[in-house]
């Protein structure tokens, strides 16, 4: 499921068009293909608009003072002569032309329209002559108003291109004047193509941008342009939407796979120890039998006692101990593994100091070093404590080095028990040595009951040296000692 997953996103991701691999001029270029000019919401030709609206009668610059054309002087004589119509005239033969209208409008003299046709249009105090002329003359407004700048005409009913034109800002004005392939006004897009400017709604061009794996911006809204077409800044889609969420969907499947594996290796690790645990189970069981006929078997052989002789006295004695501990841990084993939940029972001892010392001197005649801060009575499950110390010493006496020494720290609510040698494990260490059937000689296994066992009873079970120190540590109830 994970990996379904996984190859379905990177297959998103992707899975785009094949121009997203050209370069971004080649990107505009397949944009500008994508469209069916034939269904354009309106088409203009570019020849018919530009004899209708010279250049001159559209550019911006159109309408402010020529001071690039004539000396700055001049036109201020002129501005003065056509306010008091006398003074100095301007000498500049630049002036020639504004100096007849100027003259002309003075002396209240009609110009025909061919002096229009042929003149410059544009007045050098800025705006046309046309327009200067009709306040003189208003009745030639309709005669006149096609040598007018665009700024000037009133907007007249039918004549759509002019509106649209009245409506373009300076830089889109530009645009259309420089003859761009393609331009932005009002959310429309100016397509060119042969002789022709083709009109497009938005609702058509941004799904071709999409298409294109493209992103635009006005021009005076932005602060770079990569590249630039009209007054349109073009650049590559911006893709890191995606790309986070492509990141944040690829952490979370990792995630889960790690969880996933995790949980696997948990369960299986859970079913190898219930396989073995049943295989306890079934032994245990098995044991019975032959532990009871064995008791019986002893039992018989206590009734004849007078009657064995006194050489097998010790043989004797060591057989009803030994049974008596096959019953006891039969029983034990049968009460561990079938209350995974509970905890054992316990028992109270009244000499904590007493308990051990039999225990080593009996169990270790080799000599194992005892010490204890205080003895105390302990209410604790007197046989798997005894079986946990008993195993922490053998494998101190096997496997570590001499002196092996249990260390016995009691409280009001606890048992601390330490078995130290001079070995040089530490709890490094531990996570080795506590796995069950890798150890040598059964050591781990050892060492896993025993840790196990410290838990039912509530406690803890823990590694550290040099030298090698294992550390129990019981909950119990503890009293004065009594013996």
């Amino acid at each position: 499921m994970i990996k379904k997953l996984c190859l379905s996103l990177l297959l998103s991701v992707n899975l785009v068009p094949s121009a997203l691999a050209d370069s971004l001029p080649e990107r505009i270029d397949f944009f500008t293909e994508l469209f069916d000019y034939a269904s354009a919401s309106k088409t203009y030709d570019i020849r018919d608009l530009q004899s209708s609206f010279p250049t001159k009668l559209l550019s911006p610059d159109s309408m402010l003072p020529q001071t690039a054309n004539y000396p700055l002087k001049d036109i201020q004589q002129l501005y003065q002569l056509s306010k008091t119509c006398n003074g100095k005239l301007p000498l500049s033969p630049l002036i020639t032309e504004p100096l007849v209208f100027t003259r002309s409008v003075c002396k209240g003299v009609k110009l025909n329209t061919r002096w229009f046709s042929r003149s410059a249009l544009i007045h050098p105090g800025g705006g046309t002559y046309a327009a200067r002329y009709i306040q003189k003359f208003p009745e030639e407004h309709e005669t006149l108003k096609k040598f007018m700048h665009i700024k000037e005409r009133t907007d007249e009913v039918g004549d759509e291109l002019l509106t649209t034109l009245q409506q373009m800002d300076d830089e889109t004005i530009s645009s259309l004047i420089a003859g761009s392939i393609m331009f932005m006004d009002r959310e429309q897009l100016w397509l060119r193509r042969g002789d022709y400017y083709h009109v497009f709604d938005k609702s058509v061009w941004s799904n071709n941008v999409e298409k294109a794996g493209l992103s635009l911006s006005i021009r005076s809204d932005s602060a770079s342009c990569f590249v630039q077409r009209g007054n349109i800044c073009w650049d590559v889609e911006d893709h890191s939407q995606i790309l986070r969420f492509s990141m944040i969907v690829l952490v979370i499947a990792n995630i889960m796979l790690v969880a996933g594996w995790a949980v696997y290796r948990w369960n299986s690790k859970r079913q190898e120890m219930r396989s073995r645990m049943l295989v306890l189970q079934i032994l245990t069981h098995e044991l019975r039998t032959p532990i009871a006929s064995l008791s019986l078997t002893v039992e018989g052989f206590r009734r004849e006692f007078e009657h064995l002789p006194e050489t097998v006295y010790d043989e004797f004695r060591r057989l009803c101990e030994d049974t008596r501990r096959l019953r006891q841990l039969a029983e034990a084993s049968k009460d561990y593994l079938q209350s995974d939940n509970q905890q054992l029972a316990t028992d109270w001892i009244p000499s904590v100091e007493e308990w051990l010392l039999f225990k080593i001197e009996d169990e270790f005649p080799e000599g194992v070093a005892f010490k204890i801060n205080q003895d105390v009575s302990a209410k604790i499950n007197v046989y798997w404590l005894g079986t946990c110390v008993d195993n922490l010493i053998r494998n101190a006496v096997k496997y570590g080095v001499a002196p092996v020494t249990l260390d016995v720290q009691t409280g009001d609510s606890k048992l601390t028990i330490r078995v130290t040698d001079n070995g040089k494990l530490t709890s490094r260490d531990w996570s080795n040595l506590r796995k069950p059937f890798v150890s040598k000689s059964g050591l781990g296994l050892g060492l896993t009951i025993v840790e196990s066992m410290v838990g039912r009873m509530g406690g803890k079970m823990k590694l550290i040296g040099p030298p090698t120190t294992f550390i129990l540590e019981i909950p119990c109830e503890t009293d004065v000692a009594s013996r």
